[in-house]
């Protein structure tokens, strides 16, 4: 597995980046790249010295929480890295309804009236978070994984 902690000035930029999509200021997290595009935090114990030691025996990328992905365009939360950072997320928050939350949860993309808004928005219905999707033309790309889907 290609893994590669992320050092301190790299970790900068990606924060400039979330505080430009979300809002977000702050990742008190140790951050690891796996492989080219996702970033995972962790916040246990145990040194990047161990970490590595650890990965020659077990799959690393079971380490930490993933928390969001590179894209060609911006960087899009995981479902985790919402549950993580829902109280830093301050940006680009989406309010749907009960029937768009529905869809969305069900794994459809979603469609809103205002065609001129665009990038990746979090999505909120009440007061819960409940996804990070992609938002052009007036659709929402949905990338709720299957495993955690409502079943129809």
């Amino acid at each position: 597995m290609n893994i590669k902690f992320i050092e301190r000035s790299e970790k900068d930029k990606i924060i400039e980046k979330l505080n430009e999509q979300f809002g977000i200021t702050e990742l008190p997290y140790l951050l690891i790249m796996i492989g080219k595009e996702k970033i995972r935090a962790y916040s246990g114990s145990l040194s990047k010295a161990e970490i590595m030691e650890l990965g020659r025996s077990v799959n690393v990328e079971l380490i930490g929480i993933y928390l969001a992905k590179f894209e060609k365009d911006g960087i899009r939360l995981s479902h985790d890295g919402i549950s993580l950072l829902k109280e830093r997320i301050t940006k680009n928050i989406l309010e749907v309804n009960e029937k768009q939350a529905s869809n969305w949860l069900k794994g459809n993309d979603i469609f809103i009236e205002d065609k001129n808004l665009f990038g990746y928005f979090v999505l909120k219905h009440r007061n819960e978070l409940i996804g990070c999707g992609k938002l052009s033309q007036g659709r929402i790309v949905n990338f709720v994984p299957k495993e955690r889907r409502v079943k129809n």
